[in-house]
């Protein structure tokens, strides 16, 4: 198999940040990607995942305060810096790929050029690194249409392709289609769609993994290779379920290394799925 297979370390079974990525190597996985947050101890996180036999594939930045970054005040300008802090320590630790949402609200629809203006000052940072900003589709599409648009002309500038994102807030829009071979990350998983389909709802949102919800991987395969992507098969998936619903119930019974054998041996499938459209 020539894709490399990656997830994200923390699955929601209170497991330490050692624990996770002892068990993620044990269950055969070739990357991870981590969270970051101020003062979080990125060489020490570096060390042990290579020392452990894995790619640190990326950092997924705050996204907390990102609709702060399209309006005015004081808020918005610290939000832009606590980027550009993450970006930073992507660059002194070799990681690669830095994931970034551009967007966070389910009612905003509206970018500004004020937006565009603090995310040009995070690429611009990134252009001297060789640090890649990989921009999210989230709820509000119409945020990374924007920075794409405005920004994608940047060679640190790509996005990252969440498959679960574009059924339950992008309305199933092809967002491979829409941004081509910009694709530098993945973040696959799986769930039911839409619950109402005209609203999105975080509820919805639920990191299942592959095979278990309502996803086409064949097709998801199909545009994969059709983006030309080559780079890591990295999951983004938990343990837990939403409030008031049970659907990751059977996930919660396997415990950490349970789960994680079974998120592998469906990141295996998927690989086999691309391979597959590849060789066709």
């Amino acid at each position: 198999m020539s894709f490399k297979l990656g997830i994200n370390i923390g699955q929601g079974f209170g497991e330490s940040f050692r624990e996770g990525v002892l068990a993620t190597a044990r269950a055969g996985f070739d990357a991870c990607f981590t969270g970051w947050s101020d003062g979080t101890d990125v060489a020490g996180r570096a060390a042990l995942i290579r020392e452990n036999g894995m790619v640190y594939q990326s950092i997924h930045a705050p996204f907390n305060k990102s609709d702060a970054l399209w309006e005015e005040g004081d808020a918005g300008d610290a939000f832009a810096d606590q980027l550009i802090r993450c970006l930073h320590d992507c660059a002194e630790n070799d990681v690669p790929i830095m994931v970034v949402h551009p967007i966070i609200g389910m009612d905003k629809h509206t970018p500004t050029p004020l937006g565009i203006e603090r995310f040009g000052r995070l690429v611009a940072e990134a252009e001297k690194t060789p640090v890649r900003v990989a921009f999210e589709n989230v709820e509000g599409i119409e945020y990374l249409e924007a920075v794409i648009r405005e920004l994608g002309g940047s060679p640190a500038v790509g996005y990252c392709w969440d498959t679960g994102h574009e059924m339950c807030y992008n309305f199933s829009r092809d967002v491979p289609a829409l941004f081509g071979d910009k694709l530098i990350a993945t973040h696959l998983n799986d769930n039911f769609g839409m619950t109402d389909p005209a609203v999105v709802t975080w509820h919805d949102d639920s990191h299942m993994m592959p095979y278990d919800g309502i996803a086409d991987w064949h097709g998801i395969a199909a545009r994969l290779v059709r983006a030309g992507f080559d780079g890591i098969l990295t999951f983004e998936l938990t343990s837990k379920s939403k409030p008031g619903k049970n659907t990751h119930d059977a996930y919660a019974a396997l415990g950490l290394d349970g789960f994680l054998r079974l998120a592998h041996e469906k990141a295996v499938r998927v690989a086999a799925e691309v391979e597959s459209v590849k060789g066709n």
